[in-house]
């Protein structure tokens, strides 16, 4: 399981090396929800939490900026 953390961590940081911000958000949102997989696994409410969020916050973004 310690390799999907490694995954989600890969996806993140790849996001921060990124131009443009659909890009940017959409591999955030993928490592974001590894993570929260990877919170379930380790029965880990803190890492669960803040991901789910930032799963929620970049999925509502880039919903938004779709339609715009």
């Amino acid at each position: 399981m310690e390799a999907l953390g490694v995954i989600g961590t890969l996806f993140i940081i790849t996001a921060f090396t990124m131009n443009g911000e659909r890009r940017i958000r959409t591999l955030d949102l993928i490592g974001a929800a590894l993570f929260v997989v990877y919170g379930i696994t380790i029965r880990s409410f803190s890492t669960i939490l803040l991901n789910a969020i930032l799963v929620a916050t970049q999925a509502f973004k880039l919903l938004r900026r779709r339609a715009d």
